[in-house]
């Protein structure tokens, strides 16, 4: 069944773009708001160094004007020409004084502020100006500056006074236009970094552009027609360095993007009649910034495009091996074990590689040992063994006073006899409130008061047993008494024991050996992890099943590992002498190498057919064991690879400290192997 979901390539790829789009939208983030911040901070210099150097350059023009229109009035004949109000005369002084002043125009008073004369206009009206505080300033005797305003055009003016030989006789104001011209003067000596507008405003206040650096548009007459007029000052102060500071302002013209810094311009009384504004292109302020942008974008579809290509690379990595694993899992499914997976890779797709190979040897083995099974003999050892339940088997029955086909402690009906141990008997029964077939073994009553220590035994081996699960570990079930007869009941396993397979086939294959082995290993790790020694493994205590599976059973005289007296006597022996290590035999305290020992002979018994020692009687047995070594398996099988052949003789090492320490080890080493 193919899943629908994206591929690994894909996902791999989309996890690392949204790893360096995060980052790169998080660097841009704060990069923008650092650049922001370091932008405004440029823009506001620069705008107010700009407005500061206009106002100084405003300031200057108007004392140039000032100046020129003073030296021109003190002109003897200039002054006598208007003590006299000679009309005519007056209008030629006044367009002299535009040629020589570089005024636009120039009108000339009386020493009352009656206009004599306006140089652009000859036939102006002779009106009383003396109540211009422009005007009346100057004839009080002081030079007067400030702003103008007339249709469509700002003006700069100077009033100074005409002296006589004892009194003000006259007042000459000049007049220059703020123009485009002008302001574009003004551009060039602030370095061009900033546009200039000027603006004039009308007797509603409002706005209306009269020159600018960048030309005529409607966005930026617009803008102009936005801005308001501020509150009048004291005409003492019009005409003062002082300025008052309109905000701040951002604006688009014509696409661009401006900040703008307003400054009002007053007339002498005070009132505004126009102003100029200052406009940084906010956009060459963040060129730094958008060119460092562009690099890290830049960089950013580099580094996607990077990443994409490793992305490829890591997912044929991992999919490649994973693809190997699956066809070896399709096909193990079917029952064929023999795929070769040939994944070289490292970290967690190593493991899983090697954890595939070591099932796939497992499976195979337990092929072998299935194969084996199902051979033309295989059924004959569970045929003798149950044929052999007559005589001995029979009297026992009899003693103990179960027979098959009655009911045992209300709910077992007994169906057969299995066999009989060294203490008790172990019968085939159905669990009828469960409706489980399972096993019931029972406790010897002479073995009551012949040991006194057995019954304690036998309550220890089911608190033992019962910590113990594992699959190739025959599972307790519980503990009873029914008429003085002691039993526990326990999982019934369909199998043979590998005592009967060995005597009625022989030797096993190595493949078969081997799974025997790891079977046997993995069952003893995790009763040692319990802190449970079996303490009598052997051949008769395994069943295997028809599947391969082998189940390890009889933990009947187990004790705990740490245990330092327990229910034997000192020095008694418990166990087979033909599987128990040396230290076992001598009545030492043992530990969980004892077994590794006794699975040692197992596996020797496997390879050649006969345990590792065999003698006439128990006593000779016993000396053979402590003092001689068995042949090693190779030299009795030659069939036997060489490093099984050493792993199984290690096993079988007199002193403890030789042998593989745990059952993990030597489960390892196995499947090294094969």
């Amino acid at each position: 069944m193919t899943s629908r979901g994206l591929s690994l390539t894909t996902k791999i790829f989309l996890g690392t773009a949204a790893v360096v789009a995060a980052v790169l939208g998080a660097t841009l983030a704060v990069t923008a708001q650092q650049a922001s911040k370091t932008a405004d901070a440029a823009v506001t210099k620069t705008l107010g160094d700009a407005r500061a150097q206009i106002n100084s350059q405003l300031d200057e023009r108007r004392s140039a004007l000032t100046g020129q229109a003073e030296v021109f009035v003190k002109n003897p004949d200039f002054r006598s020409i208007v003590e006299q109000k000679k009309l005519g005369d007056v209008l030629d002084q006044s367009q002299e004084a535009v040629t020589q002043i570089n005024a636009k125009w120039v009108q000339i008073t009386s020493d009352k502020g009656i206009r004599l004369a306006k140089s652009n206009e000859p036939g102006a009206d002779t009106v009383d100006l003396s109540g211009s505080p422009l005007i009346g300033g100057a004839l009080e005797g002081t030079s007067k500056g400030a702003y103008g305003v007339e249709p469509n055009s700002l003006l700069q003016t100077a009033a100074v006074p005409i002296v006589g030989t004892s009194r003000v006789v006259g007042v000459l104001m000049a007049v220059r236009s703020l123009d485009s011209t002008f302001a574009a003067s003004l551009r060039s000596n602030g370095g061009s970094s900033v546009e200039i507008a000027f603006f004039s405003t009308d007797e509603k206040d409002q706005a209306h552009l009269v020159a600018s650096t960048v030309g005529k548009s409607a966005d930026l007459d617009a803008f102009i027609a936005e801005l308001k007029a501020v509150p009048p000052i004291e005409p003492g102060r019009a005409d003062s360095l002082s300025r008052e500071v309109t905000m701040r302002m951002d604006r688009k013209i014509n696409g661009t993007n401006f900040v703008a810094l307003g400054e009002p311009l007053r007339s002498a009384s005070g009132a505004q009649v126009g102003g100029f504004v200052v406009l940084r292109n906010r956009d060459v302020e963040f060129a730094a910034f958008n060119r460092l942008r562009n690099t890290i974008l830049g960089g950013g579809a580099l580094g996607l495009l990077i990443a994409g290509l490793l992305s490829f690379g890591i997912a044929r990595q991992i999919t490649r091996p994973v693809m190997q694993l699956v066809d070896a899992t399709r096909r193990a499914a079917d029952g064929d074990y023999s795929a070769d997976i040939n994944v070289n890779a490292g970290g967690e797709i190593g493991t899983l590689a090697n954890a595939f190979r070591s099932m796939l040897a497992d499976l195979r083995d337990k092929q072998a040992l299935v194969e084996f099974l199902g051979g033309a003999t295989a059924g004959e050892a569970k045929t003798v063994r149950m044929a052999a339940v007559t005589g001995t088997v029979a009297s026992a029955v009899q003693a103990g006073g179960i027979t098959p086909g009655q009911r045992f402690a209300v709910r077992y009906e007994v169906k057969e006899v299995l066999g009989v141990g060294g203490m008790g008997m172990v019968f085939k029964a159905v669990d009828s409130e469960l409706g489980e077939v399972i096993a019931i073994k029972t406790l010897k009553a002479e073995l009551l008061t012949q040991d006194a220590n057995a019954l304690e035994r036998f309550k220890s081996e089911i608190r033992l047993a019962r910590r113990i699960s594992h699959r190739n570990v025959v599972r307790t079930h519980d503990l009873g008494e029914f008429s003085g007869v002691y039993f526990i009941t326990m999982e019934y396993v369909e199998g043979t024991t590998l005592k009967e397979l060995v005597q009625k086939r022989g030797r096993l294959p190595i493949a078969a050996t081997l799974t025997v082995a790891k079977q046997l290993c993995r069952a003893l790790e995790v009763a040692h992890e319990q802190g449970v020694i079996h303490r009598d493994i052997k051949p008769q205590n395994m069943v295997v099943e028809p599947d391969g599976v082998l189940k390890v059973m009889d933990f009947g005289i187990a004790r705990l590992a740490k245990r330092q007296s327990g229910m034997t006597e000192q020095g008694m022996v418990v166990g087979t002498p033909e599987y128990m290590a040396p230290e076992q035999l001598m009545g030492e305290e043992i530990d969980a190498r004892a077994d590794i020992y006794a699975a040692g002979a197992v596996i020797y018994e496997c390879l050649t057919g006969t345990p590792p020692l065999t003698a006439e009687n128990q006593f000779t047995l016993v000396a053979k064991l402590l003092e001689e070594t068995p042949q090693a398996p190779s030299t009795v099988n030659s069939e036997v690879p060489q490093a099984l052949s050493d792993l199984v003789m290690r096993t079988l090492s007199k002193k403890p400290a030789d042998r593989p320490q745990t059952a993990l080890e030597l489960h390892d080493l196995l499947a090294a192997i094969g």
